[in-house]
Protein backbone atom coordinates (compact mmCIF):
# COMPACT_ATOMS: atom_id res chain seq x y z
CA UNK A 1 0.00 0.00 0.00
CA UNK A 2 2.01 3.39 -1.72
CA UNK A 3 0.99 6.16 1.13
CA UNK A 4 0.00 9.60 -0.78
CA UNK A 5 1.87 12.51 -0.03
CA UNK A 6 -0.01 15.44 0.81
CA UNK A 7 0.74 18.89 -1.70
CA UNK A 8 2.62 21.46 0.56
CA UNK A 9 1.05 24.77 0.75
CA UNK A 10 3.25 27.38 -1.04
CA UNK A 11 4.70 29.97 1.85
CA UNK A 12 5.07 33.63 1.17
CA UNK A 13 8.06 34.66 2.71
CA UNK A 14 11.54 35.78 1.98
CA UNK A 15 14.40 32.90 0.82
CA UNK A 16 16.83 32.38 3.41
CA UNK A 17 20.59 33.54 2.11
CA UNK A 18 21.30 29.46 2.02
CA UNK A 19 18.83 28.93 -0.45
CA UNK A 20 19.36 31.87 -2.79
CA UNK A 21 23.12 31.00 -3.15
CA UNK A 22 22.24 27.42 -3.25
CA UNK A 23 19.55 27.65 -5.63
CA UNK A 24 21.51 29.92 -7.84
CA UNK A 25 24.62 28.19 -7.61
CA UNK A 26 22.43 25.49 -8.76
CA UNK A 27 21.16 26.93 -11.70
CA UNK A 28 24.21 28.83 -12.97
CA UNK A 29 26.59 25.66 -12.78
CA UNK A 30 28.60 25.74 -15.76
CA UNK A 31 30.22 22.02 -16.46
CA UNK A 32 31.83 21.52 -12.95
CA UNK A 33 32.14 25.31 -11.97
CA UNK A 34 30.17 27.08 -9.88
CA UNK A 35 29.28 30.43 -10.23
CA UNK A 36 31.23 33.10 -8.27
CA UNK A 37 29.62 36.30 -7.60
CA UNK A 38 30.48 40.09 -7.80
CA UNK A 39 30.30 42.49 -4.17
CA UNK A 40 27.67 44.25 -5.70
CA UNK A 41 25.60 41.30 -6.42
CA UNK A 42 26.32 40.71 -2.67
CA UNK A 43 25.48 44.00 -1.68
CA UNK A 44 22.19 43.86 -3.78
CA UNK A 45 21.56 40.80 -2.46
CA UNK A 46 21.95 42.09 1.28
CA UNK A 47 20.01 45.09 0.38
CA UNK A 48 17.00 43.03 -0.54
CA UNK A 49 17.70 39.00 -0.64
CA UNK A 50 14.03 39.23 -2.42
CA UNK A 51 14.77 41.35 -5.31
CA UNK A 52 17.56 40.00 -5.63
CA UNK A 53 16.34 36.70 -6.51
CA UNK A 54 13.83 38.01 -8.79
CA UNK A 55 16.30 39.88 -10.96
CA UNK A 56 18.25 36.52 -11.25
CA UNK A 57 15.63 33.92 -12.43
CA UNK A 58 11.84 36.29 -12.66
CA UNK A 59 11.22 37.61 -15.80
CA UNK A 60 9.18 40.65 -14.20
CA UNK A 61 12.71 41.60 -13.78
CA UNK A 62 13.71 41.96 -16.76
CA UNK A 63 10.54 44.00 -17.81
CA UNK A 64 10.80 47.61 -19.15
CA UNK A 65 9.61 50.34 -16.45
CA UNK A 66 5.84 50.62 -17.49
CA UNK A 67 5.14 47.29 -17.48
CA UNK A 68 6.02 46.80 -13.51
CA UNK A 69 4.68 49.88 -13.03
CA UNK A 70 1.63 48.27 -14.74
CA UNK A 71 1.93 45.79 -12.65
CA UNK A 72 1.68 47.53 -9.61
CA UNK A 73 -1.60 48.82 -10.68
CA UNK A 74 -2.88 45.59 -10.85
CA UNK A 75 -1.86 44.45 -7.37
CA UNK A 76 -3.25 47.43 -5.99
CA UNK A 77 -6.86 46.78 -7.76
CA UNK A 78 -6.74 43.48 -6.89
CA UNK A 79 -5.69 43.38 -3.52
CA UNK A 80 -7.01 47.50 -2.62
CA UNK A 81 -5.02 48.28 0.92
CA UNK A 82 -3.43 45.09 1.28
CA UNK A 83 -1.07 45.47 -2.21
CA UNK A 84 2.02 47.23 -0.28
CA UNK A 85 2.38 44.31 2.08
CA UNK A 86 2.36 41.55 -0.60
CA UNK A 87 5.85 40.08 -1.20
CA UNK A 88 5.44 40.52 -5.29
CA UNK A 89 4.73 44.06 -5.10
CA UNK A 90 7.35 44.69 -2.74
CA UNK A 91 9.79 43.14 -5.31
CA UNK A 92 8.64 45.18 -7.76
CA UNK A 93 8.65 48.46 -6.13
CA UNK A 94 12.53 47.35 -5.16
CA UNK A 95 13.07 46.92 -8.80
CA UNK A 96 11.54 50.12 -9.57
CA UNK A 97 13.44 51.70 -6.98
CA UNK A 98 16.79 49.93 -8.50
CA UNK A 99 16.35 51.38 -12.22
CA UNK A 100 15.60 55.12 -10.68
CA UNK A 101 11.85 55.13 -12.27
CA UNK A 102 10.98 56.96 -8.74
CA UNK A 103 13.61 59.11 -9.27
CA UNK A 104 11.44 61.61 -11.45
CA UNK A 105 8.73 62.06 -8.65
CA UNK A 106 11.49 62.67 -6.25
CA UNK A 107 12.73 65.61 -7.60
CA UNK A 108 9.01 66.70 -8.69
CA UNK A 109 8.30 66.75 -4.52
CA UNK A 110 11.55 68.65 -3.32
CA UNK A 111 11.40 71.30 -5.81
CA UNK A 112 7.68 71.49 -4.91
CA UNK A 113 8.28 71.44 -1.45
CA UNK A 114 11.40 74.06 -2.21
CA UNK A 115 8.70 76.27 -3.64
CA UNK A 116 6.21 75.67 -0.56
CA UNK A 117 9.34 76.86 1.93
CA UNK A 118 10.38 79.55 0.21
CA UNK A 119 6.34 81.09 0.27
CA UNK A 120 5.90 80.20 3.56
CA UNK A 121 8.99 82.09 4.76
CA UNK A 122 8.70 85.49 3.40
CA UNK A 123 5.17 86.04 4.67
CA UNK A 124 6.42 84.64 8.23
CA UNK A 125 9.96 87.04 8.38
CA UNK A 126 7.33 90.10 7.33
CA UNK A 127 4.76 88.71 10.52
CA UNK A 128 8.33 88.58 12.74
CA UNK A 129 9.57 91.64 11.33
CA UNK A 130 5.84 93.58 12.42
CA UNK A 131 5.85 91.96 16.00
CA UNK A 132 9.38 92.82 16.74
CA UNK A 133 8.63 96.04 15.56
CA UNK A 134 5.51 96.47 17.62
CA UNK A 135 7.44 94.85 20.62
CA UNK A 136 10.06 97.64 20.92
CA UNK A 137 7.72 100.14 20.74
CA UNK A 138 5.53 99.00 23.19
CA UNK A 139 8.46 98.27 25.79
CA UNK A 140 9.81 102.68 25.10
CA UNK A 141 6.25 103.67 25.89
CA UNK A 142 6.47 101.45 29.03
CA UNK A 143 9.67 102.84 29.78
CA UNK A 144 8.78 106.22 29.62
CA UNK A 145 5.57 105.78 31.56
CA UNK A 146 8.10 104.37 34.63
CA UNK A 147 10.28 107.46 33.64
CA UNK A 148 7.11 109.95 34.28
CA UNK A 149 6.15 107.71 37.47
CA UNK A 150 9.52 108.30 38.92
CA UNK A 151 10.00 111.99 38.50
CA UNK A 152 6.26 112.59 39.61
CA UNK A 153 7.22 110.51 42.43
CA UNK A 154 10.21 112.74 43.55
CA UNK A 155 8.33 115.78 42.39
CA UNK A 156 4.95 115.17 44.80
CA UNK A 157 7.96 114.73 47.81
Amino acid sequence: MQRRQKPQAKIDRKPTTAEVLGATQRAGRNGSRDRLFTASQIAEFEYCPLAWWYEQFEPVAQADTEEQFARLVELEHEHGAQAPALPEYQVVEQLLVRKGAFDEGREQHLEHAEEVEEAENIPVGMTTTRRTRLLTVVIVVILLIALLLIVAALVAR
